[in-house]
């Protein structure tokens, strides 16, 4: 057993197919401790048919819920194109989520080189990395659970979204949770029935305590339920967890479901184009790539874009609706003039500040996610420091001078055993971006521009997050037994400018720039989509996933874009069980 586990987490560092050897090779350990055995009999062996009622584009978290809730009907057939690869127990643990930004499940996207942010990276391009496999970005996210606030849903509607309010929406968030903290048991905000589990992170600092302990000294509430309201006040992390191990869409929503005959899942499969009459302006299908052959398969009914808020905006404009003049340019027929791909927000802050403390801790880094009796710990029993996302498990909540929501999240377990990480989140920045077509090759990928810190207020903003940060370890007696204090080593970019002047920390918010990936907004209701998610001026085509946000949740996107997935599946049902 030792042997086997050492060379697991070898795996976990540098290969994937010879994890997959030794999975097999270990199915009766794997059932014993409750994983299920990934069988590949509705991955891509199974023919794919020339048609399908639904046609579902991505199984990212949206894409994900749709298949599950669709095929409940089993007189409806549902195709599902992915163009990654299935989960492994790699993707399972916790603490590697950083590590799988750059690994296979991710497509490695980067972004356009921008002037005022992403100076600690190569020609000031921030990296973009996307989840790619089943599950989509669920595979590689931190796994928060949030909603945002109420406010968020109700701007959404008030943009003109009918049925897009708080009270709209939050039946949906309800559906798909099942939470499972006891504080939580008898209260309106929370399920217990559906797909998605969430618990406290299976490990517990004692650092958390203090960083909440602190945030009370500063006038923040303690202890609050940031799915009611993220706001002036901190909390431990709720985790799209189960006994320690990630919950990703799929796992949620599609593996409970694998034995239904009407449902299909195709992996490695690249959707290239979506196949619309240019007369009748119909979505009839869609042209694929899997294992290098091009295939075709058509739609009796819809086709649902759920490859999220990057690649469902590329396969619009490849397909003929977006910019007509973009279109053009690109040598695309004009099928639907829209402003698909425009309007991109998302979630940027600092990454993220190092304190010293006196004792020492659990560390994340290659080494411990090497080590046999942490993995062992992990992989038997769902308990120890690989169970924490990231290092993560504390999140706080303040309001900007500028009036806008910030986040603060809290890592007790770093790199370092004894540094605990603190970095900020923009809940609402000012800064927009762009996705739009490099050329007419659809293996290409798209050219992602966002426009960093080029407003002075999320530059100040980040700023006052960065001095919080500070004050609330420094400052409080929270901290004192174990003498916290920042890092005296300056930034090296930055230690010509005086340590902790507004100066000083400007210049790390442009160094340190690091996007959250909750990219939204490129297929954005009231532009893109109408209330019932259907692309403008074409039949027989919705998007449902985070793209089509016209206004970015004080959420992190998983939690909002499962609901999307679940509303979008209702109005789907609805339409064609008429």
């Amino acid at each position: 057993m030792k042997i086997n586990l050492k060379i697991f987490v070898f795996f976990l560092l540098f290969t994937s197919s010879i994890f997959a050897q030794l999975y097999q090779s270990n199915y009766g350990l794997y059932q014993q401790q409750g994983i299920p055995f990934r069988e590949n009999n509705f991955l891509g062996t199974r023919p794919i048919l020339r048609e399908y009622d639904f046609i579902v584009v991505g199984a990212g978290t949206g894409g994900c819920v749709v298949a599950n809730r669709l095929s409940e009907n089993l007189n409806w057939s549902v195709l599902v194109l992915e163009a990654g690869k299935d989960e492994t127990v790699y993707t399972d643990v916790p603490a590697v989520a950083s590590f799988l930004e750059s690994s296979e499940y991710s497509w490695g996207y980067t972004a356009e080189p921008v002037k005022n942010g992403c100076f600690g990276f190569k020609n000031n391009r921030c990296p973009w990395p996307k989840g790619k496999g089943m599950g989509g970005s669920s595979i590689i996210n931190d796994m928060y659970y949030q909603r945002g606030k109420r406010e968020d849903y109700d701007i959404i509607a008030g943009l003109g979204n009918d049925g897009w309010a708080y009270s709209d929406v939050l039946p949906y968030f309800l559906k798909s949770e099942n939470n499972s903290i006891p504080e939580y048991q008898n209260s309106p905000f929370h399920s217990h029935k559906g797909n998605l589990h969430v618990e406290r992170v299976r490990y517990h600092s004692p650092l958390v305590d203090k960083f909440i302990e602190a945030g009370g000294e500063l006038g923040l509430k303690v202890n609050i339920d940031y799915t009611v309201n993220p706001e002036y006040g901190a909390s431990r992390l709720q985790a799209t967890t189960i006994n320690g191990r990630r919950v990703s869409a799929s796992k949620a929503f599609v593996r409970p479901v694998k034995d239904r005959q009407n449902l299909h899942v195709a992996i490695f499969s690249q959707v290239t184009k979506i196949l619309i009459n240019p007369k009748t302006k119909l979505a009839t299908g869609v042209e694929f790539v899997k294992r290098d052959k091009n295939r075709t398969v058509y739609a009796k009914k819809e086709i649902i874009l759920a490859a999220g808020p990057i690649n469902s905006p590329q396969l619009l404009m490849l397909s003929g609706i977006g910019p007509k003049d973009h279109l053009k340019n690109h040598g695309i027929p004009v099928i639907q003039d829209l402003q698909v791909g425009q309007h991109l927000q998302d979630h940027y802050g600092t990454v993220a500040l190092e304190f010293i403390v006196n004792q020492t801790s659990p560390v994340i880094n290659q080494q411990s996610i090497s080590d046999p009796r942490l993995f062992e710990e992990w992989f038997k029993y769902g308990q120890g420091p690989l169970t924490v996302p990231r290092g993560v498990d504390g999140l706080a909540y303040v309001r900007a001078p500028s009036g806008r929501g910030l986040e603060l999240i809290f890592g007790p377990l770093s790199d370092k055993p004894n540094v605990f990480i603190m970095a900020t989140v923009l809940l609402q920045p000012d800064a927009r971006g762009s996705v739009t077509l490099k050329n007419s090759n659809p293996l290409n990928p798209p050219i992602m521009s966002y426009n960093y810190y080029d407003s002075n207020t999320d530059l100040e903003d980040n700023i006052y997050a960065l001095k919080y940060a500070v004050k609330l370890v420094e400052e409080t007696q929270a901290f004192k037994d174990v003498t916290a204090k920042l890092d005296p080593v300056p930034y090296p970019k930055c230690d010509r400018i005086p340590f902790r002047s507004d100066d000083y920390w400007a210049c790390l918010s442009k160094h340190l720039t690091h996007t959250y990936h909750h990219q939204c907004g490129t297929c954005r209701m009231g532009d893109v989509v109408n209330n019932k998610l259907q692309v403008f001026g074409v039949r027989g085509l919705r998007v449902v996933d985070s793209s089509i946000f016209p206004h970015i949740p004080h959420a992190h996107l998983y939690a909002p874009t499962l609901m999307v997935g679940e509303k979008g599946a209702d109005m789907i049902r609805s339409h064609w069980s008429k």
